[in-house]
C-alpha cells in the first residue's frame, strides 16, 4: 500500500494523518503509526454505508436526518415511545437526498420504524441538567474527596463507603450541595497492587475494596470471624494507624475478612437483597464474577496469568464451554465475587443515601475514568466493543515532552456505531446510578483521543476521532434521565471549539486556580472566571494550595528528576517566588503586597484566602478539595511516576471529625460566604 492510499484509508478511518502540538508546530504521523492503528480498527466491527444503524441520536424539536436515501419525498414512519405512546406520520428528503425525520418533542429512547426498517431514536434535550436546576438557582458548592483516604473506625487501612456517608453527612451539615468522588470503578481483586482508580478493570462495576462490612453484618458477626481467622488486633492496628495505605497488606486483610463473612452468613443462603440484585445486573455482572475467579485462578499459574490475552484461547472467550464448566465448578468462588459487588453497591447506594436525606441539594458527583485496562473484565467480557491493541495517552507537550501512555484502551467508534452505542451508555449509567452528577475524565475523549498502536512510544501515536456530536447528546439525555449534573475535565490540548460546543450542552469545564491567568501571566480575580464552569483551588493530580506556597511540589519533582527539560530547580523556585507574589495579590488586593512567609502558618493564611477567592468565582459551582480544607501540603497523585511519590497512597488525618477540625471549618465558612449573592 503506497503512502497516499495509506492516509486516505486513516483518514477513513478517522484517523488524523498530521497534528498540531501546544506550539502550533505541525507534525505528520508516521506511517508505521498508521498502519498499526489501522489494523486495530479494521479488525473491528462496522457498519455498512447504506444500513440504518440499530440506534440514531437526535435531538427534541430538532429535525433528524436518517443514513438511508430518500426514494420519495415523503416516507412513512411509526415511532413508539418509550412512555408506550404512539406516533406516526412521513419523513421528507434532506439536501443530501437523505430521509430527513420532522423534528420530535418527546425525550428518550424510542423504536422507530422506517422504510421497512427499525432502530432506536435516541432523542435528547438540548443540554444536561444544570446547577441552577439542582439549586433553585443559587450557586452551590462543594467538596472532593478521595474515597480510600478517609477513616473509620475499625477501617482495616482503607477508606469504604461508610466513612464516605458520614463525610456526606458532616458536609451537608455545613451547607455542602455537592460532594465530588474518587472513581469507585472495579480494580482486580488478584492484583493489589494496581490501585489507581483511573486504571480500573471496568466502569461497569465497583471497587470492592471500598465495601464496608458493617452496612450488613454487625460487629458480632465481623468479631467471630476476625476470631475464627486469628487476625492479630495488633496487625490491623498497624495498618489503621499509619499515614499511608498499604494496598497489598490492607487489601489481602479486607478480602479475608469478607471472604469470611461470604463463607460464614451468605454462600449457602443468599439474602433475597442480594438474590434481587444478582438479577437485576443479570449476565454482565455475572461475567465480571467469573472473570474475577479466573484471573485469581490464571494468576496462580504464573505472572502471566493476570492478562486474559496470554490465557489458554479457550479461557479468553467468555461465551466458551470452557469458561461456563470453569464458572459451574467454582461457582461458590464466582459468587464470593458477586457478593463483594452487592455489598460494595449497598454501602455506595447508601452514602448516596445519605448525602440526600442530609440536605444536600446535588449529592454524589461521581468520577468516570477516561478509559479501561485492556487486561481487565470490561475488555474480556467485551472485546468487539474495545480498541484491544491500542492504549490512549497525550502528545508529546511541554510537560511532558515524550508524551504520556495511560495504558488504557478505549471504545472502538466503529463498534460504538455498529452496537447502538451500547457499551458507552451502559458505562455511562453504570456512573450515574446513584449519584447527582458526575465528572467524566479527559472530555475531550468525546471528540477525539491520542491513540498509541501497542508496543510503540508515547510520541508515535495519532489523534482518532470519535462521534462527538452522538456522544455529547446522550451525556445530555442520559443526564435529564438521572437527573444529574454532569462536569467535563477539561484541562491540556483541547480541540478548537470543544469548550463552546461542551457549553452549549451544559456540560461545565473546569476553571482551576492555577490556569485563571490572564496572557501576561497574572491571576485573574473571581469575577472574571468563566460562568459556566466549575471553580476549584486544585484538582488531584496538581499541588495543594498549601503544598504549592511551600513549592513541595517543584521538591518532589527534584527528587524524582522530573522536573521539566532544561529546568533547573533554582529557575523553578525562583519562577515560584514571582508566582506567589502574584497569586497573593490577586487573593488580597486590599492588603499590603509582602506576601505570607514560604511556610506552613503562611500556607494556612493562602488557603484561607484561596477558600473565599474561589468561593467568590462566578462558577455555578465551587469545589474546594478536602486536602485544601484540612490545609494538606501532599497532592493525591504526582502525573508522571510510578513510583518514589506515594500515589493514591495518602490518608487523611487521625482523631476529631474532619470538617469539625477548626481549619477546616474556618475555611467552609469562607467559602459559604462568598458564594452567598452580593
Amino acid at each position: 500500500m503506497d503512502d497516499r492510499t495509506l492516509r486516505a484509508r486513516a483518514s477513513q478511518a478517522g484517523l488524523a494523518t498530521a497534528w498540531r502540538d501546544a506550539r502550533g508546530v505541525s507534525h505528520r504521523v508516521g506511517v508505521d503509526t498508521l498502519r498499526g492503528l489501522l489494523r486495530v480498527l479494521e479488525n473491528g466491527p462496522s457498519l455498512a454505508e447504506d444500513a440504518l444503524p440499530p440506534m440514531v441520536v437526535g435531538q427534541a424539536g430538532v429535525a433528524t436526518v436518517l443514513p438511508l436515501p430518500a426514494r420519495s419525498d415523503r416516507v412513512a414512519f411509526r415511532l413508539e415511545c418509550e412512555d408506550g405512546s404512539m406516533l406516526s406520520g412521513h419523513a421528507g428528503r434532506s439536501r443530501d437526498g437523505r430521509v430527513r425525520l420532522p423534528a420530535i418533542a418527546r425525550v428518550g429512547y424510542h423504536r422507530l420504524e422506517i422504510a421497512d426498517r427499525w432502530t432506536v431514536l435516541a432523542n435528547a434535550p438540548a443540554r444536561c441538567r444544570t446547577v441552577a436546576e439542582a439549586t433553585d438557582g443559587a450557586r452551590g458548592w462543594g467538596l472532593a474527596v478521595q474515597i480510600h483516604g478517609l477513616r473509620a473506625r475499625h477501617d482495616g487501612g482503607i477508606g469504604h463507603f461508610g466513612a464516605l456517608a458520614d463525610l456526606a453527612r458532616q458536609a451537608a451539615a455545613a451547607g455542602a450541595d455537592a460532594l465530588a468522588i474518587s472513581p469507585v470503578h472495579a480494580m482486580f481483586s488478584a492484583r493489589p497492587t494496581q490501585f489507581s482508580p483511573y486504571s480500573p478493570s471496568s466502569r461497569l462495576f465497583l471497587n470492592v475494596l471500598l465495601a464496608d462490612m458493617r452496612s450488613w453484618f454487625s460487629t458480632h458477626d465481623i468479631g467471630a470471624v476476625i476470631r475464627r481467622l486469628r487476625i492479630p488486633p495488633q496487625a490491623t492496628r498497624a495498618l489503621e494507624d499509619a499515614a499511608l495505605i498499604d494496598w497489598p497488606q490492607a487489601a489481602a486483610l479486607r478480602l479475608r475478612l469478607l471472604r469470611g463473612l461470604y463463607d460464614d452468613h451468605i454462600r449457602l443462603t443468599p439474602p433475597a437483597e442480594m438474590t434481587a440484585f444478582l438479577a437485576a445486573h443479570g449476565r454482565a455482572l455475572h461475567h465480571h464474577g467469573v472473570f474475577e475467579a479466573l484471573q485469581a485462578h490464571q494468576l496462580g499459574r504464573g505472572p502471566r496469568g493476570g492478562n486474559w490475552r496470554a490465557w489458554p484461547a479457550a479461557l479468553r472467550n467468555p461465551a466458551s464451554p470452557e469458561v461456563a464448566r470453569f464458572a459451574e465448578e467454582r461457582h461458590h468462588e464466582v459468587g464470593f465475587h458477586l457478593f463483594l459487588q452487592w455489598l460494595a453497591a449497598r454501602g455506595l447506594d447508601g452514602a448516596a443515601q445519605a448525602a440526600r436525606d442530609a440536605g444536600m441539594r446535588i449529592g454524589l458527583i461521581a468520577d468516570l475514568a477516561v478509559g479501561t485496562d485492556p487486561s481487565g473484565s470490561q475488555c474480556w467480557a467485551n472485546q468487539d466493543d474495545f480498541l484491544i491493541g491500542g492504549s490512549v495517552g497525550a502528545p508529546p507537550d511541554p510537560l511532558g515532552p515524550l508524551g504520556q501512555n495511560w495504558g488504557l484502551t478505549t471504545f472502538s467508534p466503529g463498534a460504538l456505531r455498529a452496537h447502538g452505542y451500547r457499551a458507552f451508555i451502559d458505562t455511562l449509567r453504570a456512573a450515574l446510578t446513584r449519584q447527582g452528577g458526575v465528572r467524566i475524565d479527559h472530555v475531550m475523549g468525546l471528540e477525539r483521543l491520542w491513540v498509541i498502536p501497542e508496543g510503540a512510544s508515547a510520541a508515535d501515536g495519532a489523534y482518532l476521532s470519535f462521534p462527538g456530536r452522538d456522544l455529547m447528546r446522550l451525556v445530555a439525555l442520559e443526564s435529564h434521565r438521572h437527573q444529574a449534573v454532569v462536569i467535563g475535565e477539561d484541562l491540556g490540548t483541547v480541540p478548537a471549539g470543544f469548550r463552546a460546543r461542551a457549553a452549549r450542552r451544559s456540560i461545565m469545564g473546569m476553571n482551576v486556580l492555577w490556569f485563571q491567568r490572564d496572557a501576561k501571566g497574572a491571576f485573574l480575580s473571581p469575577d472574571k472566571w468563566g460562568t459556566g464552569d466549575v471553580g476549584m483551588t486544585t484538582t488531584h493530580d496538581l499541588p495543594t494550595v498549601a503544598g504549592w506556597w511551600q513549592a513541595t511540589d517543584i521538591g518532589w519533582r527534584k527528587a524524582l528528576r522530573q522536573l521539566p527539560r532544561g529546568t533547573r530547580v533554582e529557575d523553578a523556585l525562583a519562577a515560584r517566588a514571582l508566582d506567589r507574589a502574584s497569586l497573593w495579590a490577586a487573593l488580597r488586593p486590599e492588603e499590603a503586597p509582602e506576601p505570607p512567609p514560604v511556610t506552613p502558618a503562611g500556607a494556612a493564611r493562602v488557603v484561607d484566602a484561596a477558600a473565599s477567592f474561589v468561593g467568590a468565582a462566578a462558577s455555578p459551582l465551587a469545589i474546594l478539595p478536602l486536602e485544601d480544607a484540612l490545609g494538606l501540603p501532599e497532592q493525591p497523585n504526582l502525573p508522571g511516576t510510578t513510583s518514589g511519590h506515594p500515589n493514591w497512597q495518602q490518608r487523611y488525618p487521625a482523631g476529631p471529625p474532619l470538617l469539625a477540625r477548626p481549619d477546616a471549618a474556618r475555611r467552609l465558612d469562607l467559602l459559604r460566604t462568598a458564594r452567598k449573592p452580593a
